[in-house]
């Protein structure tokens, strides 16, 4: 079954990281990862190993559905069953948390597992023995009867039966004998509790350990330290902002004479002090702090000798018509639309400022957009897009600017940026209403504040994929 598929027929929300074909399921109380041709799983930051590796084909990952539904069994808040011969997976949204029984016999006693969907807190459970039943209370519980029902008496252990109230749940285990001494264990680990009857002063530690516990295992230290440097590599530790022109180039002039170069300064300077405060563990690069000229293609240079892992640039906007208002956020590729079309030349035509060899850098750029397709960040600057957008939204719907989505354009300051890299423009300096809340610290502090959520939200999804 298609990882993907799933997703959509529980209509939940996933994240795909093409690079490392790693896919996250976001499901209501848990997240899952899993990654292509792979028999790790993720489970809210728990590795665990399934007997079989997920696949690759036709660009989505396929889990072998037996072992992936059983993990999610044991190990999220769903109720999963697999129906092996009908090929038919089943997932309970019926609010069952205690959702399993197995009974072993030990040659000094019996073990009986309680496999639950939620953590059960001291004082929660408790038994009791009562003319010769075993009662195991659960406050708050709700009880899969079907499935328990069908569960194997052994040991000491004659019959089952289940009682439904409203606040309590209750498993009733007819018993052969009194045991001599009886115990409750949690597992908050696995989300179990251990019921252990003894019918000799002792059950022996080995005799514990010999239990069934997971189809799956959690994978050795070594391997799980590996597992995490490798990680670390790939977390998002440093943003460049790149304020846009600067120095001899002011970009688009106010009908009062603001500049450009000054706006998208201030804004980025804030943003990158929500950062710092907010993610002290990820690094800060600046293209420009001041009012100083830097060349397009420094600028991606600057972001790349930092390896940076996502590349912000911000700019203001401005049209021949003054009714013209909003913010948009770019990523990088062809142009669609004429509208599109004018921000690509007022942005690009800061090449001017440039001397004639730095302007000779920027021929072929046709081509490398033709390689976009196979460009490994389009996807996710389209992503970064995507949630900047719906934030920066957030941040300005009471001040009535218009949201004028996210497009495409073959922005030259973005070429060559080995990150996911994206272009804001603010608002329209042509127009005497953005012009006159662009000059404010409250609204350049919203702008940045939106963009800081959408890159915060991007991080999130990024780094639960790696």
């Amino acid at each position: 079954m298609a990882a993907e598929s799933l997703a959509r027929a529980l209509d939940i929300h996933t994240y795909f990281n093409e690079r490392k074909k790693k896919l996250v399921l976001y499901f209501p109380q848990n997240q899952v990862v899993v990654t292509a041709n792979n028999a790790f799983v993720i489970i809210d930051n728990d590795v665990y190993q399934m007997p079989a590796k997920t696949l690759w084909l036709k660009n989505k990952i396929y889990v072998p559905v037996k072992y992936f539904a059983s993990l999610l069994e044991r190990h999220t808040s769903l109720d999963v069953t697999y129906d092996e011969y009908k090929r038919k997976l089943c997932i309970n949204p019926s609010g069952v948390n205690i959702a399993q029984v197995s009974i072993t016999a030990k040659k000094n006693g019996t073990v009986i597992r309680i496999r639950t969907l939620k953590e059960f807190k001291d004082g929660e459970v408790t038994a009791d023995i009562r003319y010769g039943w075993l009662h195991v209370d659960f406050y708050g519980g709700k009880i899969d009867t079907e499935k328990i029902k069908n569960t194997t008496p052994a040991g000491l252990v004659r019959q089952i039966k289940t009682f439904q109230f409203s606040e309590l749940a209750s498993l009733a285990f007819q018993l052969r004998k009194e045991p001599v001494s009886r115990e409750i264990i949690r597992k908050p680990e696995s989300k179990e509790i251990l019921v252990i009857l003894r019918t000799s002063e002792e059950i022996l530690e080995e005799d514990l350990a010999e239990l069934p516990d997971e189809e799956s295992t959690h994978p050795n230290k070594d391997l799980k330290r590996q597992l995490e440097e490798e990680r670390r590599k790939w977390l998002i530790d440093v943003v460049v902002i790149d304020p846009g022109h600067g120095g001899k180039d002011p970009g688009t002039i106010g009908v009062d004479g603001t500049y450009e170069k000054d706006i998208v300064l201030s804004i980025a300077l804030k943003l990158g002090e929500i950062i710092k405060k907010e993610m002290p563990d990820v690094k800060v690069v600046f293209t420009r702090k001041s009012d100083q000229f830097v060349p397009l293609k420094r600028r991606t240079e600057i972001a790349n000798e930092n390896k940076g892992k996502v590349f912000i640039s911000i700019h203001a906007n401005a049209s021949r018509k003054k009714s013209v208002s909003g913010f948009e956020t770019y990523f990088l590729g062809p142009e669609k639309g004429e509208l599109a079309r004018e921000v690509v030349l007022k942005e690009n035509s800061v090449i001017k400022f440039e001397n004639s060899s730095s302007r000779r850098k920027y021929q072929g750029i046709n081509q490398i957009l033709a390689n976009l397709a196979q460009n490994a960040f389009m996807r996710q600057s389209e992503y970064l897009a995507f949630l900047v957008q719906k934030y920066l939204d957030k941040q300005l719907r009471s001040l009535r600017i218009p949201n004028r989505g996210v497009k495409q354009g073959p922005f030259w300051v973005m070429v060559g940026a080995t990150m996911p890299n994206i272009l804001v423009e603010t608002g329209y300096l042509s127009n005497p209403y953005d012009l006159k809340i662009l000059k404010t610290a409250s609204y350049q502090y919203k702008i940045a504040r939106g963009i800081f959520e959408g890159f915060k939200q991007y991080k999130r999804d990024y780094e639960n994929a790696i």
